[in-house]
């Protein structure tokens, strides 16, 4: 039996009204759980259904990656200390802006960056002596001067110094190369690009080499 309230008789009203907070207070818990396996239920469904959602594979975003471009791997290699090292040591004839527009090579030999067109072929040849290149590096260089012509004198002495750099660097690289049996014709062929002046082309065919592979398999034990 109960009272008007619906209280049991014999209970204490307090302790009903605790039991009905309790029970309020689980409801969140409840519906918390029954989520839960809504969602799973629905997951093992599609699942079932072939419609599962599969993860994305980390290594497909690294396959969309284009490889580095041939500038920013010669700038790496020039960042070696190989290099670095090389170029530090290499003594080459003084070049030295006069003015603004006016180069110095050797204290014998006089260029106008406003006038490089009118270099002639003696002088080319004069210039190729002097750093000991072939012509054909310094043809090459005023091609290049033809489609982006310096600024100033001190731009053009930057640019000469960092070609004859690269091919004597390239040079002294590809002589000591050993190619495996079978890829004599790659040392040849930078060999040619460099005669010709084709630093681009010695460049590319050297950082294409297969670079040795670092060691593995070590253990480092220390002193106890």
């Amino acid at each position: 039996m109960t009272d008007e309230g619906n209280t049991p008789v014999g209970e204490p009203a307090s302790n009903s009204r605790r039991s009905q907070a309790k029970a309020a207070s689980r409801l969140p818990m409840i519906r918390t759980i029954m989520s839960t396996f809504v969602i799973l239920t629905l997951g093992m469904t599609l699942g079932g259904r072939g419609q599962s959602l599969v993860p994305a594979d980390p290594g497909s975003q690294a396959a969309d990656i284009p490889p580095p471009s041939l500038p920013l791997l010669v700038a790496e290699r020039r960042q070696h200390p190989s290099f670095q090292i090389f170029a530090g040591q290499l003594a080459l004839p003084a070049i030295t802006s006069v003015d603004e527009t006016t180069l110095e090579i050797g204290g014998k030999l006089k260029m106008d960056v406003r006038r490089l067109d009118q270099v002639t072929p003696q002088q080319k040849e004069t210039l190729a002596g002097q750093f000991e290149v072939p012509v054909g590096v310094v043809d090459k260089l005023w091609t290049s001067f033809s489609n982006n012509v310096p600024s100033d004198a001190a731009q053009m002495a930057g640019k000469l110094r960092a070609t004859v750099i690269d091919y004597k660097y390239l040079l002294e690289r590809w002589s000591r190369y050993r190619p495996p049996t079978g890829k004599e014709t790659i040392k040849a062929d930078a060999l040619l690009a460099l005669q010709g002046g084709d630093l681009e082309k010695a460049w590319e065919l050297y950082v294409a080499l297969p670079r040795p592979k670092a060691p593995g398999g070590l253990r480092i034990t220390g002193k106890n």
